[in-house]
């Protein structure tokens, strides 16, 4: 199918690749359906696009590449809408947000996307850890030398 996104613009896409949140996304219910896309091949960002709104996009990093030993638990409920098993393959996506100058990037690790892979399900979970910020600084703080 051809889709229009904000980033790339038209693109030909393939419904298995399409991955839905049965919930939606908090701020944005009725958004189920969306495509991973890679920035470009060497670049560690994946663009989250909505398959019915163009200008609907989130810029994403994978957790685990950001912060070393990311690890939370995800409740019942949401094992049960993933269909979550011990073998269940899951990628876990942080959203960033922009900023004018770059290494003032942040993610949001109080509230992952949960993917599984499998079943092309996911999720928007929070997590509850005081430990993960919204804003968590991508790059580290630049030290000035006295």
């Amino acid at each position: 199918m051809e889709l229009e996104t904000r980033d790339f613009g038209k693109l030909e896409v393939e419904k298995e690749d399409m991955i839905t949140f049965p919930d939606g996304l908090p701020g944005f219910l009725d958004e189920k359906q969306f495509v991973l896309l890679p920035l470009d091949e060497k670049s560690p960002f994946i663009i989250m696009q909505s398959t019915n709104e163009a200008d609907l996009a989130f810029i994403t990093l994978e957790a685990g590449k950001v912060v070393k030993d990311y690890e939370f638990e995800i409740n019942e409920k949401a094992e049960k809408l993933l269909k979550l098993d011990k073998e269940t393959e899951l990628l876990v996506l942080t959203i960033a947000t922009m900023q004018d100058d770059i290494q003032d990037m942040t993610i949001n690790l109080a509230a992952p996307v949960v993917i599984n892979l499998e079943d092309k399900l996911a999720k928007q979970v929070i997590v509850g850890d005081d430990n993960f910020p919204v804003k968590h600084k991508v790059f580290a703080e630049k030290k000035v030398a006295p």
